[in-house]
Parts: C-alpha cells; structure tokens; sequence
C-alpha cells in the first residue's frame, strides 16, 4: 500500500507527519513503528495519537534537505514504512570524513594549467517567466489545525483550500486570511461552486473588522451569503478538544453552516463533549461502587443508592449504567427483574476479559486492514 504526504512548515519544524486517514489505517494498535528510508537506514518513528501525528521523522528531513510542499511516498508494508522523497532537489547531506580518511597525508592537488573564469548568471524569477502561474506560499498556521481535524490541504495560496473525504460525502472549505484576499474575490470562489463554504480568517482581537468586511459584502447576514468568519483560536479550542473526544469534519461543517467559527460559537459544542463526558464519568462511577461486590449476588439498584448519593448520582443516571453492564459486551450483570440484577463476575475479572477482547479485536482488525 502506497499513500502521499505533502510536508508542512509544521512537520518539518517538529520533525513529524499528521496522521492521515491511511496511516492512522496502517498504524491502528501501535505505538511504535519502523521507518526506512531509501538508502536502508532505519528511524525509530512514535505513534502520537494524543497529538494525532507520526514522531521522529527529525533526521530523515535533515539527511534529504527537504523543504515545504515537498511530496514523501510512504510505502505501508508489514512492521515498517518505506520512506521515498519524490522531489529532485532532495538529496543526502554528503557523509562526514572517517577518522581513517583524515589519518591519511594529504597531497598537494595539482595546479591546473588554465584557470577557467565562472560567470555567476542570476536566473529570473518564477513570476517574471511565468507571470500566469500562481507562486505558492508557505502554508499558514491555521492550515495545520484543520489537518489535525481531519481535512486535508489542496492549494498552495489564497484561498487555501481544504478537502474532507467522508466515505459517501465529501465537501470543500476555502479560507483567506483578513487582508489576504478581497472578501468579494472569497465570495465569488464560493458562488462558482468550486467549494461549498468559504470564511475569512481573523484573530479574535480582528473579529469586528472582519466581520464589517463581510457585511459591507451583502448585509443580509453570513449564513445566507455563503461567506463566513473562522479564528484560529477557535480551531486550536477544537484541536484541543479532540485529546478528550473525536471532534471531526462534521462537527466543523456544523459550525460552518451557521456561519461563524469563533470562541463563542464553539461555546455549545463544547457543552455536549462535557454533557459526553459527564455520562463516562457516571460510567466509571457505578463501576467503582461494584467493583466491593462479590460475584454471584443478587442486589437491588436501591442497595446501592446510598453510595451513589454521596457521589452525586440519581437514580436514574445508575439505571441507566446497570443496565449497559447487563447486555453485550459488557455481560458484568444479568438482569432478573426490574431493579434487580445478579453479579456474574468481579469488576477486576471483568474489566481484564475486557482488556484481552479488545486486544484480540485490535489484531484481527490489523490482518483485515493488511489483507487489503
């Protein structure tokens, strides 16, 4: 299996690869990988799924020279990735002189008989030459965070555009820093349909000007024009967000359509992960007050109560939680009435069959995913 990565300011600053839809594919269940590059030398890469990206990928990008929008094909093969640099200008930094080689004397060179003169010639620039095709930029920072999101860039300057493939749907977001490009050119990228959503992106501090400018555009609101506001502070409260729940694409989408992504619209996603959230926390609650019941007892969900209580859960959240534990996979319950269960088993034994379940299922999933 073959993918490409094209590199960022970010992954060659921090020496690392966002994962990708492919990798995060090839690398489920690991936290460590083998990368080999062209010439057979091997780099011990760590799998950061907290931050969503591939460590240790530092001296593969000094030993190629490479630079930003440089393409890498990644070969996805058994226990290892096969690094392969696809520009012309990477090359190997020439190999440090051996202390045998210095060891040996040094012999004067021999002086040429003509002295050849070399004319130093400055070539035109890009834009001078080909005056029709666009220079690209260097990605902006904002570009990374929607990486980490799970879209992925197309365009090499304004408007930078970002791509998320969703199995059966797929839809484009096109973004320009304020003052980067004319809110009227933003927009009518938006209304030839090359993308289904367009923003001008601005820090918080930048909001009201932004936002004058878009309204100055059509004044009959954001959503309806087709044309938006995102902050990057608001992306990087998403970023960080995902370390606790799987904020995506769609969630994004979400945001788009109301027409704003800033600190305050993102106030009320950030009310469900906590609502999300909380009802985990209930979870780990219940288990810790049955993790002091023996096997095979039969208990009352009013038995247990009290304890709750004192923990801050009603009745109804416990319900809730007993009966999950009562079906697949959980089984640590068997309900026989209403409000009545027996412990099948320990929470200990439990939560270790638990364990092995889903290192078995981690495995099979590998050999299917590799199969393919």
């Amino acid at each position: 299996m073959i993918a490409r990565y094209v590199l960022t300011s970010t992954c060659l600053s921090s020496g690392t690869m966002n994962l990708t839809q492919s990798l995060r594919v090839f690398l489920q269940g690991k936290d460590r990988i083998a990368l080999r590059d062209e010439e057979g030398e091997i780099y011990d890469g760590i799998v950061n799924w907290r931050q969503n990206r591939l460590e240790g990928l530092a001296p593969y990008y000094a030993k190629r020279r490479l630079n930003v929008n440089d393409k890498i094909a990644l070969h996805l093969e058994g226990d290892e990735i096969g690094l392969e640099a696809l520009t012309p200008t990477a090359k190997s930094a020439r190999p440090r002189a051996t202390e045998v080689e210095r060891s040996r004397p040094q012999l004067p060179e021999p002086t040429p008989e003509k002295t050849e003169k070399r004319i130093k010639v400055t070539p035109y620039p890009k834009e001078v030459i080909f005056p029709h095709k666009p220079v690209a930029s260097e990605a902006p920072a904002f570009s990374a965070d929607l990486e980490a999101l799970g879209f992925s860039r197309e365009s090499g300057s304004a408007p930078w555009v970002f791509r998320a493939a969703l199995g059966r749907r797929t839809f484009h977001l096109a973004l320009a820093k304020f003052g980067e490009m004319d809110a009227k050119e933003l927009l009518a990228y938006r209304q030839q349909g090359r993308v289904q959503y367009a923003a001008i992106v601005a820090g918080e501090s930048s909001k009201p000007e932004a936002l004058a400018e878009i309204a100055a555009v059509r004044p009959s609101g954001l959503v309806q024009m087709g044309l938006g506001f995102v902050s990057p502070e608001a992306l990087q409260r998403l970023v960080k967000l995902r370390t606790a729940f799987p904020v995506g694409p769609l969630d994004v989408e979400r945001l788009l359509r109301e027409g704003r992504i800033d600190l305050e619209s993102i106030q009320g996603l950030e009310r469900e992960i906590s609502a999300v959230l909380r009802e985990r926390s209930h979870f780990s609650a219940v288990l810790t007050l049955l993790a002091e019941m023996p096997p095979q007892q039969v208990f009352l969900l009013a038995d247990l109560m009290p304890m709750a209580r004192e923990m801050y859960l009603e009745a109804d959240h416990l319900q809730q939680v007993l009966e999950s534990l009562s079906n697949p996979p959980f089984l640590l319950l068997k309900r026989l009435s209403p409000g009545e269960f027996l412990m099948r088993q320990s929470v200990e034994q439990t939560l270790a069959d638990w364990v092995e379940y889903a290192e078995v299922m981690a495995r099979r999933l590998q050999g299917v995913l590799q199969d393919k």
